[in-house]
């Protein structure tokens, strides 16, 4: 079969050998993979990271598994049995391992995955738009599992991805949502009408009043949280879900946070408390199917990554390779 492979620091579509799926796994055939923009820098500058040897990449995933039914695939892959899997925290499991980074993600045409990750699609869910499933769960995570205030002003620092998802869950559960588009461009027309939340350049007043600010902004640099903490009230909440570079550093005193009384919460990834994130993020897909659609694009093939990497990202949604029409 065909696969996306990094090796000595270069990624080419290499053929490889067929998967084989062991007791308690299955063989998905991929129909559909997005393309993260946390992989982005390491697809195209493979020899500035650390990555596994060979990495084959891609971890927003749907496809079909044995019997024909279309699934999407939590990426996530927990022991089971320590204390964090006891309680629900599967992200935090300390032999957690991930499709697409520890093992071979689904920029391939089949992937092997535990039978347990994969999961059946709500019947209003376009197969295209499950590949939302996992940056869903990321913006549920950060909101649900946290402990911030009840409802009231939040504020999205990022027009990305994740943080429209973002804007959509907390719409949902009441709260006043505002989404700050950090380079001064708002996302299309069609996005900002139909995501329920006032859209603003990040030009506003200092403690805005804001009950929480969630950093959903991209982590090359330490701006966006440096805004979150402009933005919110004082004992307000910052949940960031910003997965930071690891060189970026914080250059603001730390006494202002103290004195303001300032809750910081780190949100990552998503876990699988109670009914979980992954299938929170489907069921929230089923229910903002109209501004799913226009957070997906589909820009070729399999085949195509490669050319898809040398062109500009677009300014919102995520990119979707087609791996199989089934």
């Amino acid at each position: 079969m065909r696969a996306w492979e990094i090796r000595n620091g270069k990624l080419d579509l290499h053929e490889v050998a067929p998967v084989q799926a062991a007791e308690g796994e299955m063989v998905v055939r991929i129909k559909h993979a997005g393309i993260c923009g946390s992989d982005l820098p390491k697809l195209v500058r493979p020899h500035v990271f650390a990555l596994p040897e060979p990495w084959r990449p891609g971890h927003e995933i749907v496809g079909t598994d044995p019997t024909g039914r279309v699934v999407a695939i939590d990426p996530l892959i927990s022991c089971g049995t320590c204390n964090a899997c006891a309680a629900g925290d599967s992200h935090l499991c300390p032999g957690l391992r991930r499709l697409g980074w520890d093992l071979p993600g689904a920029f391939a045409e089949q992937v092997v995955v535990p039978a347990a990750n994969a999961h059946p699609l709500p019947n209003g869910v376009d197969p295209l738009h499950a590949v939302l499933a996992d940056p869903a769960a990321v913006a549920i995570h950060g909101l649900r599992c946290t402990p911030i205030s009840p409802t009231g002003r939040l504020a999205v620092i990022g027009a990305g991805t994740v943080g429209l998802l973002t804007a959509l869950y907390a719409n949902q559960h009441g709260w006043d949502v505002t989404v700050i588009h950090r380079d001064g461009r708002p996302p299309p027309r069609a996005i900002v009408d139909a995501v329920p939340a006032t859209f603003q350049p990040p030009q506003l007043p200092e403690n805005s009043g804001f009950d929480v600010v969630v950093d959903a902004a991209s982590g090359a640099d330490s701006t966006p949280l440096e805004l979150a903490l402009h933005l919110v009230r004082e004992s307000g909440t910052v949940v960031v879900q910003n997965a930071y570079q690891s060189n970026v550093v914080l250059p603001l005193p730390l006494r202002d946070i103290f004195r303001r009384s300032i809750s910081l919460i780190g949100s990552f990834s998503y876990c699988g408390r109670s009914l979980g994130d992954f299938e929170m993020g489907l069921k929230l897909l089923d229910q903002c199917s109209n501004a799913a659609g226009l957070l997906v694009t589909q820009v070729g093939g399999l085949a195509d990554l490669g050319a898809v990497l040398e062109r500009p990202s677009p300014h919102t949604g995520r990119q979707v390779l087609t791996v199989k029409d089934i």
